[in-house]
């Protein structure tokens, strides 16, 4: 980095004396300041260029490529993961819903299959009656 800041102010002079990159030569005093600066980028890019190598370049793309995979797998599993934790609340509600009918059901069939309520049926719709104990035969 201390390159680059030492570089930059002796852009002008070596422009000036038709040193530049790209076959830039002198540069005129009466051209606009906005032309200084053009070559100044220019000459910046060509030493920054020199300075970087190829091989660096496309490991720290590769690298970046790999973040960004990365981090695109975390949102991906992240969206997955909450869109899982809500139908699994769908579904632990629709259990509580079926264990209370349930329950309910069990209540029903007890109070349909009580004694008390079987032999009143059975005297009432089907005209039963307790046999005597005369009537009554053991089988052994």
């Amino acid at each position: 980095m201390n390159k680059i800041k030492i570089f930059f102010p002796l852009v002008p002079v070596l422009l000036r004396q038709g040193r530049g990159g790209f076959g830039l030569k002198s540069v005129e005093s009466d051209h606009p300041v906005f032309i200084d600066l053009i070559y100044q980028m220019v000459e910046g890019v060509n030493y920054v260029k020199s300075q970087v190598s190829v091989k660096g370049l496309i490991v720290t793309l590769m690298l970046s490529l790999m973040i960004l995979m990365s981090a695109i797998g975390v949102v991906h599993s992240s969206h997955l993961s909450r869109q899982l934790f809500a139908e699994q609340s769908l579904l632990l509600d629709r259990n509580d819903q079926l264990q209370l009918e349930w329950a309910q059901l069990l209540l029903e069939q007890s109070a349909w299959s009580s004694p008390d309520r079987l032999e009143s049926v059975a005297t009432s719709e089907l005209n039963m009656k307790i046999p005597e104990a005369k009537d009554i035969n053991l089988v052994y």
